[in-house]
């Protein structure tokens, strides 16, 4: 059976807990509504400029892909990164997905016979970068990719297939289908997750040709050449009990991160650790990379 031959049953599934609380949030000020036309189709993407932004100065971008069945304008709202984007400086980027069987989503899967999607979402996201580019003044060596479920599995697609214009990677409640034979980036990827142990839609243990979160962990450590064994940290947030594992010392100085939300479902986190949300502890992962390794 073809690894992505279950692609189109796993985003049903995916259904029953992506879509956004909010169908039609208020964008904050500063968004702005771009439009591309790519592959015959107009896609559109949010694109969040932060308070203060300096047109002469670079900024990293961070790509945030919703979940099946969600949009850019409700993610946008629910993930609640404009703060951080302020804070740190950095260009905040919403693309949305196209419609399957109803329902927007995101084409993880490089193009083949058994494939269920044809949305060419690779292409969509490296004519986004390239708008950007020429709209703003960004970064190229400091692109990064995060995504909530379906979006998460988007962010590792960007990783595996889209590399040499990705930085380093996150997937919140997302997960890694069996792409061994396929994933080559061209450059070590830093790699980070978010997984709660009671998620009833995107299972903590994986399923059939999808990794479960410890072993797509091992994977980006081996694709790495990072240590094969994992430091385990237990830790206490507001809302949670966590474990963070970390493979280090990879290539370049890259890793592969991962957080273990005890109890957690499938959902974008919120918690506090240490006085940093989730959303702060995303953003310092990202900030210590850029496409050639440890800054």
């Amino acid at each position: 059976m073809h690894k992505y031959s279950l692609f189109l049953l796993f985003l049903v599934l995916l259904s029953c807990g992506d879509n956004g609380k909010n169908e039609n949030p208020q964008t904050p000020r500063g968004t702005e509504t771009v439009i591309i036309n790519h592959d015959n189709l107009d896609r559109s993407a949010l694109v969040y400029t932060p308070n203060g932004y300096d047109s002469s100065f670079a900024l990293p971008v961070v790509l945030n892909f919703h979940g099946f069945g969600g949009n850019a304008s409700s993610h946008l709202v629910e993930t609640e990164m404009t703060a951080v984007a302020d804070s740190a400086q950095f260009l905040l980027v919403y693309p949305q997905g196209t419609l399957l069987d109803g329902s927007p989503h995101w084409n993880n899967a490089l193009p083949g016979p058994d494939n269920k999607s044809d949305a060419e979402d690779l292409g969509f996201v490296s004519e986004l970068l390239a708008y950007l580019d020429s709209a703003y003044m960004i970064d190229r060596e400091r692109i990064y990719a995060c995504g909530y479920s379906n979006g998460g599995m988007m962010s590792y697609a960007l990783a595996c297939y889209l590399s040499n214009e990705i930085a380093a990677v996150a997937s919140i409640s997302g997960c890694l289908t069996d792409t061994s034979n396929t994933c080559m980036p061209s450059h070590p990827t830093a790699v980070l997750s978010f997984h709660g142990t009671n998620d009833g839609v995107v299972s903590y243990t994986g399923g059939t040709e999808v990794l479960s979160q410890m072993d797509a962990l091992t994977f980006w450590a081996e694709v790495n050449n990072c240590a094969a064994t994992a430091t385990v940290e237990p830790l206490s947030s507001n809302s949670y009990n966590l474990e963070h594992h970390a493979h280090l010392d990879g290539d370049s100085s890259v890793v592969s991160e991962h957080y273990k939300v005890i109890g957690g479902g499938h959902t974008w986190f919120h918690f506090e650790l240490n006085g940093k949300s989730a959303n702060w502890l995303l953003w310092e992962f990202f900030d210590q990379f850029d496409i050639y390794g440890k800054r």
